[in-house]
């Protein structure tokens, strides 16, 4: 029997290895899906959390700040449709290759599936490994960690099985190749192609609709702080319009109901304390009122909100477990392995506090339960949500944010912003009006100026409302205006209540925060 056609042989090698770049594509999406879905069942990170931690720590800073320019809030669900689509493209190459190691074979090879997986499950194992215990310590425990290496093997496997079985099917669709005149495609044998790949087809899109709403979920779960259009927010956020924001790709949920508060470090008495034991020495600490702000909130943006807080001061806590002579700072631990510190002074302000209320309701999941802390006039990055450690240290620590380039200081800068008319709206003369808010942090505003000619001229604002007895939170101002028809240029400046009036100086947000009179344009008809 004669050889075949090479050019024919060659041919049919590259049909099969597109074949598997088909294969592993679909074993990809299933094997992904199959770890969004044991994620969601089992609460334990995934290694989809570990590798979303790794590209944080690896992109370069001035790359991430462009990133977080670009996507604001929506950054956190473009990483994680990244880390998928280069998840999908490792498994299409693995296709590939298995495809030419399998040399066409027309029998389903579940042992090499199962090689593919092993040889596929050992790098993941490892970076999990490292990365629960070197970069999130204390976030598993030694079952917690096994549990979740098992759930990545079982993801693992599905995906090398799944790529054996997609192979074999594909490659069933054509003729047997026996190199006679009768390989040649048959009514049935169109028919089982038409079943196969609608089957195919219907299992990558089941897996689709997994990982789309997985990165819907992802970009829901940040949210920005909301109020009517044109006008500004009300003094007090309700709790489902505060902004969220988080590292993770999915939060801690309701902790358990035993859960305790740790204080230790540098101080005399180490104390573990439950929720009875906060409120009892809380007694009848009163309520108090500030302003949460975002260190990556731009000039004018939204990710700043206002609450009512319950707790306790931090103070009292530190005086209860006797703070040792030398101690510098607290640091504080999350749940989702997070840190962060501040300075022993700042801790013993008594503004400084523990918080497990929130507008009068039990603090929410998403905001931190069981409890947080509440640092006025830092932003939010110092005010650790999820809280379940509390340690005093004699040396600086640096947080999971300072270890990425942010500032260990994140002293919120005086802030305004206009938030009637909105940016490029049009109004009628007769509704036209000037509102917004000011913020300086835990000093205070005294004074709000608007200019209506790009900064010529300046003319003070009544402030409406101050939540903040204290001085703690953003303001609300509003100036009558009764401007002609046209178009307008409108800036904002305020003063903080120490009289340091609010920079010009245009900065973005990394690393400690925007910085710069916040400009709108808007048209009176």
């Amino acid at each position: 029997m004669s050889n075949p056609n090479p050019a024919r042989s060659h041919s049919g090698r590259q049909r099969d290895q597109r074949r598997g770049l088909v294969a592993g594509t679909i074993a990809a999406l299933v094997g992904v899906a199959c770890v969004v879905v044991l994620r969601a069942l089992s609460g334990l990170i995934s290694i989809l959390d570990v590798l979303a931690d790794l590209t944080l720590s690896l992109l370069p800073l001035p790359l991430f700040a462009a990133l977080l320019r670009l996507f604001g809030v929506s950054a956190k669900a473009w990483l994680l449709a990244g880390l998928i689509a280069a998840l999908i493209v490792a498994g299409a190459l693995t296709g590939r290759h298995f495809a030419g190691a399998t040399a066409g074979s027309r029998r389903v090879l579940w042992g090499r599936g199962l090689f593919t997986a092993a040889f596929s499950f050992a790098p993941l194992a490892v970076l999990f490994l490292w990365a629960t215990g070197f970069r999130f310590p204390g976030v598993l425990t030694r079952l917690e960690s096994l549990v979740a290496l098992l759930l990545l093997a079982v993801a693992v496997i599905v995906f090398g099985l799944t790529l054996a079985l997609a192979l074999v099917l594909l490659r069933r669709t054509d003729p047997v190749p026996d190199h006679t005149p009768t390989s040649i495609a048959t009514p049935a044998l169109s028919r089982r192609r038409l079943v196969t790949q609608a089957g195919l087809a219907m299992t990558a899109l089941a897996a689709v609709a997994v990982l789309g709403r997985e990165i819907g979920r992802v970009r829901g779960s940040e949210r920005v702080a909301a109020g009517a259009p044109g006008e500004p927010p009300e003094p007090i956020t309700p709790i489902d319009q505060f902004y969220v924001v988080s590292k993770n790709l999915i939060d801690p949920g309701e902790p358990e109901p035993d859960w305790t508060l740790r204080i230790d470090g540098f101080v005399e008495r180490e104390l573990t304390l439950t929720a009875v034991d906060l409120r009892d020495l809380a007694g009848s600490t009163p309520d108090f009122v500030s302003t949460l702000t975002c260190i990556s909130n731009p000039v004018g943006g939204p990710l700043i909100s206002t609450a009512r807080w319950t707790g306790l001061p931090l103070a009292t806590l530190l005086e209860r477990a006797g703070v040792r002579p030398g101690a510098i700072a607290i640091v504080g631990h999350a749940r989702d392995g997070y840190t962060d510190s501040i300075p022993l002074a700042e801790a013993l302000d008594p503004t400084t506090a523990v918080i497990w209320g929130m507008n009068g309701q039990p603090l929410p999941a998403a905001h931190g339960a069981p409890v947080r802390l509440i640092v006025p006039g830092l932003y939010g990055i110092k005010n650790v949500k999820w809280l379940e450690r509390l340690s005093v240290v004699d040396s600086e620590h640096r947080g999971y944010w300072q270890r990425r380039g942010w500032t260990q200081s994140a002293r919120v800068k005086t802030s305004s912003r206009i938030d009637s008319p909105a940016p490029r709206g049009i109004v009628p003369a007769d509704r036209a009006g000037l509102a917004g808010i000011a913020f300086g942090g835990d000093r205070g505003i005294s004074n709000v100026e608007i200019s209506t000619d790009r900064g010529a001229t300046w003319t003070g604002a009544t402030i409406e409302a101050n939540p903040s007895e204290l001085g703690l939170s953003w303001v609300i101002w509003r100036q009558a205006w009764t401007p002609a028809p046209g178009t307008y240029t409108l800036t904002v400046r305020a003063t903080d209540g120490t009289g340091e009036l609010q920079t010009a100086g245009s900065a973005p947000t990394l690393p400690d925060g925007a910085s710069g009179w916040h400009e709108i344009t808007a048209g009176i008809a």
